[in-house]
This record gives structure tokens, sequence and C-alpha cells, in this order.
């Protein structure tokens, strides 16, 4: 691993589920040194930027108050903490909002699958307060969204901006966009008056890559392969394993080269992706096939996008991605070294170059002071 600083250590070694004995070894190393002191202010905004706040807070707060681990400090632990109950207490209500559209999406013959977020807080973590959900992904054909936009209209969604008082219908600027560059429908959200979630956001994915960009995940392979996922007395499809990696991988690839994500709220730089894929590995064990998930990269032809998100995710987390699997991707790529450093690719003229390794960049903001803006926004 190359060189990071010591904050961005900690953070790696308490953004996962379970934390083996030589990596508390190495928390206490870290934890115990007189020099460089740990800034605890830094280690805070790093875990809300990379958005493993909730991950590191529940850690934290078993070390502090089960184990009395020396070194680490109280206030920034139990604000980290409070990031993992106000997760919780959110994803609570997600989960019925979740059960509610599989309901009356099915009741209508329509099939929709729960992506990202709504998938993973609740059959990857073990708590589904470890895991933070912004919007609800869902997946459904192109054919089948209108009917679904139709039912999560009477399930009080609207398109257009939440305020304070209701949704702001979208503009025609705003709605050309969505048209021309965008993978999903213009978002729908919905009021909820609940303090722990008062906004509600579902974006309904019909393509899982962006328009124009040379490759795409069939939408309806994906359904087709999906499972049915029980949490409690709750019910809804999810992604095969093998498809959910895939899948991840690729949002990893276009939201790192492609400048309006990077600029929006520096997408680029989100550690949780990576925990996303290496959690999702680790609890599927032996129900993963490393043979069908290659097989499905042949078929979907997503190599190159894969292969970036796995190759990164290699950086971050050694050992999640069998060696031969990782080099079967990279030799499948022209340029493997060009695509891992190259970005703008779709909205510039000229493609830049990264001038920093992955992992000074990824954990240091400063580097995203010279990015251009993007060409392709209407």
């Amino acid at each position: 691993m190359a060189a990071i600083s010591a904050e961005s250590e900690l953070l790696l070694l308490l953004s996962r589920q379970h934390v083996t004995d030589p990596q508390i070894a190495r928390l206490r190393e870290i934890l115990g040194q007189d020099e460089p002191v740990l800034d605890w202010g830094r280690i805070a905004g790093q875990a809300a930027q990379h958005r493993v706040a909730a991950l590191v807070g529940w850690h934290g707060w078993r070390l502090l108050t089960r184990e009395a681990m020396a070194g680490l400090d109280a206030a920034v632990v139990s604000l980290l903490y409070s990031a993992y109950r106000d997760t919780r207490r959110s994803n609570e209500l997600m989960l019925d909002e979740i059960q509610a559209i599989s309901d009356a999406a099915a009741a209508q013959g329509i099939t929709v699958l729960m992506r990202k977020g709504g998938h993973l807080a609740f059959a990857v973590y073990q708590e589904p307060g470890m895991r933070p959900m912004g919007d609800l992904d869902v997946l459904v054909t192109r054919a089948q969204a209108p009917a679904l936009v139709e039912v999560l209209e009477r399930l009080g969604y609207a398109e257009g901006n939440p305020t304070e008082t209701g949704i702001v219908p979208l503009s025609k600027r705003d709605r050309a966009f969505w048209r021309l560059y965008g993978s999903d429908l213009p978002k729908l959200n919905k009021l909820t008056g609940q303090l722990d979630r008062p906004i509600i956001s579902v974006d309904v994915n019909v393509s899982l890559a962006l328009p124009g960009k040379g490759y795409d995940v069939p939408v309806s392979a994906v359904l087709a392969n999906a499972r049915r996922h029980r949490y409690g007395d709750a019910s809804f499809l999810v992604p095969s394993p093998e498809d959910a990696v895939i899948d991840l991988s690729a949002h990893i690839y276009k939201t790192s080269t492609t400048l309006r994500f990077m600029n929006r709220g520096s997408k680029h730089r989100r550690l949780i992706k990576y925990v996303d894929i290496a959690e999702l590995v680790r609890s599927a064990g032996q129900d993963f096939s490393w043979d069908l998930f290659r097989k499905r990269v042949d078929e979907y032809a997503v190599a190159g996008p894969v292969f970036y998100g796995l190759a990164h995710l290699q950086m971050l987390f050694p050992g999640v991605i069998p060696p031969d699997v990782l080099a079967a991707l990279r030799q499948q790529c022209p340029e493997p070294e060009r695509l891992l450093t190259e970005y703008g690719q779709w909205d510039l003229p000229q493609p830049r170059v990264w001038q920093q390794d992955f992992l000074t960049r990824f954990f240091d903001p400063a580097t995203d002071r010279d990015l251009p803006a993007s060409k392709s926004l209407v």
C-alpha cells in the first residue's frame, strides 16, 4: 500500500463490518503513537465525506465502551456513533417504503429491483444502520418505467425538486438534461412528515450506464437473474451477487471519470462504494461464483468499467478479489494503465490524466481544485 496518513489508515481499518485481531493491533499502534498527533477533526470530516461515518462510529463506540481502547477521541466517536443511530432510524422508514413500492409494482405486473443502498443495507450489512442511503435506486425496464412512475405517483411521489412545503416541478432545462444525459428518469420525491426521513427520493433506473459511453449492462438480464431477498417481514427483488458486483464496479467507473459527477459532491472519492463491493463479496462467500462473474462480464462486454472499479478496490482492500480474476480483466483492456488514470473523456475534447497516485488523490480533497467543468451540461 502506498503511504497514506494515519487518519486515512484508521478510516480504512474501521470501514468494514468485521475488524480482525491484526487490524485491531494495528489500530492500537496508530492510537498509541506520539507523532504525528491524530487530527480527529480530519477523521470525522473524512468519514462523512466518504459516507462511512456510521460504520466508523459503530466500531468506535464498541471499542470505546466495551474495550476501553486508549487514544480514541470520545467526542468524535460519539458524533460518529450518532450517524449510525440516525442511519438506522432512517433506514427503518426506507424499508417500509421498499416494501410498499415492491408490493404496489407487483400488483401491476411490474418487475422492479432494489439496487445499491436499498439492496445492500438489508442484504449485505449485518446492521442496516451501517449503510447510509441517500436515494432509493430501483431498476426497471424502459418499457415498464411509465407504469412504475404511475405506481409511485399513487404512493404520493411527484417529479421535481423538494422544498419544505412541497415539490417544485422541473424546468424545461432540467427535463432536457435528464433526457439527454441520464441513465434514469427524473427523480421522484415525497415529503413524509417524519423527522428521521423528511424526504424520500426514488431514482427510477432504466439503464446501468450513461448514454453514449460505449458499454451497457442489459437491464433485462439483470432482472432475469434477480433473487428475492427477505428481511424480517419484508420481501423484495435484489440483483444476483455477480450482477451486483458488476453494477457497483461500473458505477464507480461512471462517477470517477465523468466530470459532472466528480464536480458534484466529489462522487469519485467515496470509500463506501468500495466497501460495498468488499462486503458483498465477503457476505456471499461460497455463493459467489467467480466463474459466473467472468462469464457475465464477457456477455455484457463490460471488462473495462469492471476492471476500473475492482483494480481500485484492490488498492484499498487487498485480497478481496482473486488475483486471477483481476489479471484476466486486465488482459481484456487494451491500455489498462491509461484506463485507470484517465478522466473527463466523456466531457472534454481531450481527456485528462491524474498526476497523483490513486491513494493520494482519493484521500486528499485538494486534488480536486483543478478539475475542469463538464462540457456535457445542457
